[in-house]
Formats: C-alpha cells, structure tokens, sequence
C-alpha cells in the first residue's frame, strides 16, 4: 500500500475504491499505515466504493442536492437496544419524514409506503441484515414478522430481487443508509466485473450512494456512528457522503469516554430508559479512554456510489 500510494499525486483528496472479488469483503479504507494512520486519513474528500468503473459514470451523473425527506425503518424486529436511540436523533433532524418502527414495519405496510419511498430523499434501514452466499439474489433486510418457528420468511423481508423490481424506484433518493450486520457483503466468487449485492440493489434502484456494513456490528457504536454521519450531512454545508462518514469514523475512534458523556447528553432523549442504558455503559468504562478505538467499531460501514 506504501507503494501504491506513492503513486497516487499529492494534489489528490478523494479516493474511489473499485475492488475485485475477495477484496470487496475488507475494510481497505481502514488499511493500516507506517506512519499509524489509516488509508482514509490521507485523503480530505474522503475514500469511497464503486462496482465497477461503468456504474460509477452513470452513478455520478444523478447529482441529488436535495436531503430533506426521511423514511425509516426502526428496530422491527425488537431486540435492538440502541436502535431506537439511533432513529429518533435521526428523524429529529428532518422536517419531512415517515417512520415504520417495530411491529408497523412490516412487508405489507413497505410496499403500501412505496410512493412515499419513491419521493424520500434519504432511506434509513435500521435492522438487522443478512447475506445469502448460496443464494445471493436472496440477501435480506429483516422485517417485522419475517421469522416465524425459528424460520426465515423471504416473503415478509426486504430482498436483493425486490430491488430489482420495477415498482422499487429511488430516483429522488440521495443516500440509503443500512444500519444492519452484513449488508456490505458481495457475492465474491462470481467473476463478473460488477458485485451482486445490497448496495448495488439500491444502486441500481436510482439511489445515488448507499452506507452499508461489512460484518456483524455493534449495535451502541453504529448507533453513535449513524447520529453522528447524519448530523455531518445535515449540519456542515456541501459536504459529501463519503466526508462525512470517514468524519464520523474519525470522530468515534478518537472519541473518549468523557468525550462520548458529553455528546449524548445533548442528544435530548426523551426515554428515561435510555439514558439509564447509556449511564450503564458509561459506568463501565474507565476514563479517558477511548471505548471505539478499534476498527471493529467503525471500520465496517463503507461509502458506495457518489
């Protein structure tokens, strides 16, 4: 890498990144450097993904200026702690928004939410996720309902072929963020030049850039990293997608724990039992040091499209 980037001109400030095959499965934004730093911090405009060179064209002619509209998914299948947290700092940044949360966010109800879907500037799934390496086209989204005696209903979940369905339209869609385990991953051993996958689902949806995961994340610090992406999106002028994820990626690693205290607290939740769940945390941590540090927090969400 040391190599690579030498050859790279000093005057350059945005790296896009067009993996092939088992690469696509690493966080190469995250490769360590000689000089204890990461890839991402030697580039200002920030390291982003692309399937291939080909939809990266035809990606970077939809420039979507417009961040005002939200549709959410919340935590549907309830039994993620932090979720809530996430979406309801979220939503309160926007003006226009529609949220399923928990039991409403069902199959049925997204598919009647479809016009609404099809106007939304920002899609937020958060959820939990699943990669099909048998079966790709069968990659997931969890929805309310999808589990039933222990099995997965594909019928009740969010698929890599609903994408490609006609009715799925993201043509006003700046950004679809999946905030769920594995939705990064790629179906690596087929040799075509593009990845079959959740983020080139939405891709080729008609959004403009997708947010998505490489492995199994923690649900506190995605919670933290997704508030804190999203406030940079909505609070600092003409910033990129790719800018103010590898912001926010920076910001939660080299948060500490006082840190951390300090920004939760002008959060204004409204749940008392959420603020004794972030009290807990915090009391298990010592201080002044840095509780996300480790690239396993926030190395795995990954910037693709424009």
């Amino acid at each position: 890498i040391e190599e690579i980037l030498q050859r790279i001109p000093k005057n350059c400030s945005h790296l896009t990144l067009i993996p092939h095959r088992y690469l696509h499965l690493f966080p190469l934004h995250a490769l360590p450097l000689s000089d204890n730093s990461f890839l991402c911090d030697k580039f200002p405009d920030g390291v982003s993904y692309a399937p291939s060179c080909q939809l990266l064209q035809q990606i970077n002619l939809r420039q979507r200026v417009n961040f005002k509209s939200l549709f959410a998914i919340q935590n549907p299948t309830e039994d993620l702690d932090y979720t809530d947290i996430e979406v309801e700092i979220i939503s309160s940044l926007f003006t226009e928004k529609e949220i399923l949360s928990k039991k409403q966010a069902t199959q049925t109800a997204l598919s009647q939410a479809l016009p609404q879907i099809q106007q939304a500037n920002y899609l937020h799934f958060s959820c939990h996720g699943t990669f099909n390496l048998s079966s790709p086209q069968d990659s997931c989204l969890l929805l309310a309902g999808a589990f039933e005696n222990d099995e997965l209903d594909l019928n009740k979940c969010l698929t890599l072929d609903n994408l490609f369905e006609r009715d799925f339209n993201l043509n006003q869609c700046r950004l679809v963020v999946l905030s769920a385990c594995e939705t990064g991953l790629i179906d690596f051993q087929n040799t075509s030049d593009e990845y079959i996958g959740l983020p080139s689902g939405f891709l080729y949806a008609g959004s403009s850039s997708v947010v998505s995961s490489l492995w199994t994340v923690n649900d506190l610090s995605t919670s933290f990293l997704m508030i804190k992406f999203i406030q940079n999106l909505k609070n600092i002028e003409n910033i990129s997608v790719p800018v103010a994820l590898n912001q926010a990626q920076n910001w939660l690693r080299e948060a500490t724990k006082e840190d951390l205290q300090e920004w939760t607290s002008n959060l204004q939740l409204n749940n008392s039992l959420q603020q004794v769940q972030l009290m807990v945390f915090f009391n298990q941590i010592e201080a002044n040091s840095k509780p996300f540090q480790s690239p396993f927090y926030w190395a795995a969400f990954t910037a693709v499209g424009n």
